[in-house]
């Protein structure tokens, strides 16, 4: 899982790292909400990154007002120059961290969606309870919440496999969150624990990374470098590129298409009303 550390410093790159991963389920889940965001929505992007979230509202509904949190400075400027840039109007940010949105008051938001930022620290067992209850404290009543994790995203066994290849006597470097944090019963009870009780249904979406080409996508991909392979050396880093050529080649849900390539991602959707 990225540090915020990490997100931070490479906020600049981190719509081209995802390679339109976060977006892919972004969008699927703001088409799933049982109460559509309107003119009248007042609209929490949570953990909100470089925008993802909020650009596919504000394609869909352009007056709607929305706040943008994130705990990263870095992720927060980029927001707001996307929010220059495209024209964004009703739109303004805080630095605030999911589990503990201070800023904000009770009963705020018509909406709050949180996409990829539920637990933003694999050391955190407790952060993902508690901001399950933020959102639910700042949620006007009738008010939807929408999380969104990763149930599989398959490149990341070629980061390590890449890793094993170059370092064959050392263990590589690997995202290490908590088992459960990967399934769906998890997100449920995380949910229902916050306050959303049974009024909670969590479903799979299946979304992916993208590029035009498979050198394009591993060039992407290495905005991961300094996590999975920090400290080597430049003979190393010399091999990493054909090394993970292979490796995303023939990762789980890759495909070549007429367009480019792809690698399937999946991921849960938690959807609660509260009542």
């Amino acid at each position: 899982m990225a540090s915020q550390t990490f997100l931070n410093t490479h906020s600049n790159s981190y719509d081209r790292m995802t390679s339109g991963g976060t977006l892919s389920i972004a969008k699927q889940a703001i088409a799933m909400l049982p109460i559509p965001i309107t003119d009248s929505s007042y609209v929490l992007d949570n953990a909100c990154g470089t925008g993802i979230v909020s650009e596919v509202i504000k394609a869909q509904c352009p007056a709607a007002r929305i706040m943008g949190a994130d705990l990263a400075p870095g992720m927060l400027e980029i927001y707001k120059d996307k929010a220059r840039r495209y024209g964004w109007e009703n739109t303004d940010t805080k630095a605030q961290d999911v589990r503990n949105l201070n800023e904000f008051r009770d009963e705020t938001f018509t909406h709050v969606i949180t996409n990829m930022g539920f637990a933003p620290d694999a050391d955190d067992l407790t952060g993902p309870g508690r901001a399950a209850k933020e959102m639910w404290r700042v949620l006007k009543p009738g008010g939807v919440a929408v999380v969104t994790t990763w149930y599989r995203r398959n490149f990341e066994k070629a980061f390590e496999a890449t890793g094993r290849t170059i370092r064959p006597n050392e263990e590589p470097s690997a995202w290490k969150i908590p088992a459960e944090w990967n399934k769906g019963w998890w997100l449920m009870k995380m949910l229902d624990e916050g306050g959303f009780d049974a009024d909670v249904e969590v479903k799979l979406v299946k979304g992916g990374m993208q590029a035009s080409s498979l050198d394009e996508l591993v060039e992407n991909l290495m905005y991961f470098k300094d996590m999975f392979f920090k400290g080597y050396n430049e003979e190393e880093v010399k091999r990493l590129l054909e090394v993970m050529r292979k490796e995303i080649s023939a990762a789980p849900g890759y495909n070549e298409t007429n367009d480019g390539v792809k690698v399937e991602m999946i991921a849960w959707v938690g959807i609660a009303v509260k009542i």
